[in-house]
């Protein structure tokens, strides 16, 4: 075990420097738009994160894994007062999604993410003969987390909402539930998106997004952010216009995080992504190889749910960029700016770390 949490270091490493590369060149544009930021000022915060990250990856990587099934309870009420405090804090552009402590604020859907990872796990590990019936197989895990979806699309956050409930039950198909159960799901709650829809029921943002994407399905016209996003992989051509030589990062929204895999593309070109995107498939294949060598249920659904979630989310992230999927909010892994992500992502990844050491093989 000990070559691949290696090779995880070494990819996680170079991801990461890509990434701070890339951030600063996307984000040093702010020093232009009031109320005017120095330059590194999303740089400097992002380096801080990451070492906050590096030291609760750490401290997971030596504080035994088989603990946290016993704290699943504790786990779940912290998560849910997480999500609770949003609404107490001030909101953003109408949402509420961080929780704010002076300067420094943290996005608890993040939380909620690895606490799905840990829930998941202990739930499997108790339920793991009857995993094939419709009841503990899907319906009771999705109802036990139906708080955690709740609160985190009342943000309002549909995105991670849709991202949320889309991990669940790809780590339950994987552990043992059958897919003509996760399938009825899934034609459920795409019929329950599009009444909503029809109703109006999502907010105005919301409805834009999915009219843009649904427009794009059918007629190939897209939106604003789409496009721009599309002109900026299309100029950057095989070789990219080098580091910090992009444009279209001016026109860009959100281009240090949703769209920061449109200014890798244009800086860096198709040669870039395709690097940056077979480095990722290579930390999430030594992810996977870690959880398909253990014995433990416990800890190989874990590994394997975070290994889907590190996929998921560069799939959702570059496939906004791409034009092929809605715009999600969903970050780029190591990459995109966002401290609670950060934080969160590298704190995983040490109970993968703890995991691979305490495993025979």
């Amino acid at each position: 075990m000990e070559r691949s949490v290696a090779k995880i270091l070494v990819f996680l490493s170079v991801i990461t420097v890509i990434g701070l590369v890339t951030l600063y060149s996307a984000s040093y544009i702010a020093t232009y738009k009031y109320p005017f930021p120095p330059p590194n000022y999303y740089f400097d915060r992002q380096i801080s994160a990451i070492v906050v990250g590096a030291v609760l990856m750490l401290f997971a990587s030596f504080f035994d894994y088989k603990k946290h099934e016993s704290y699943t309870g504790i786990y779940y009420v912290i998560t849910i007062v997480a999500l609770l405090s949003v609404f107490f804090s001030r909101g953003v552009y109408g949402s509420h999604r961080w929780i704010s402590f002076g300067p420094l604020s943290f996005q608890s859907s993040s939380l909620a993410k690895l606490f799905l990872l840990v829930y998941l796990a202990a739930y499997v590990y108790r339920e793991k003969e009857r995993m094939s019936t419709f009841k503990k197989g899907v319906l009771e895990p999705l109802l036990k987390l139906s708080p955690i979806y709740l609160l985190v699309f009342v943000e309002p956050d549909l995105g991670t909402t849709a991202f949320l409930v889309t991990l669940t039950l790809a780590i339950l198909y994987v552990s043992g539930a059958r897919l003509y159960h996760i399938l009825s799901i899934l034609g459920i709650g795409a019929l329950v998106i599009f009444g909503a829809y029809k109703l109006h029921a999502f907010h105005t943002y919301q409805i834009d997004r999915l009219s843009s994407f649904f427009s794009f399905l059918t007629t190939g016209h897209t939106n604003y952010q789409a496009s721009m996003a599309l002109s900026a992989i299309n100029h950057g051509g095989f070789w990219g216009v080098g580091p910090g030589a992009g444009i279209y990062k001016f026109y860009l929204p959100v281009q240090f995080s949703d769209f920061i895999f449109a200014v890798f593309g244009e800086e860096f070109g198709i040669l870039g992504m395709t690097i940056l995107i077979f480095l990722y498939y290579m930390l999430v294949r030594e992810i996977v190889h870690v959880g398909l060598k253990i014995d433990d249920i416990y800890a190989r659904v874990y590994v394997v749910g975070y290994a889907f979630m590190i996929a998921f989310q560069v799939l959702l992230n570059a496939g906004v960029s791409l034009g092929i999927v809605p715009v999600t909010g969903v970050t780029l892994p190591f990459v995109s700016y966002g401290g609670s992500s950060i934080v969160t992502l590298m704190a995983g990844l040490g109970v993968v770390i703890n995991i691979a050491y305490s495993s025979k093989g």
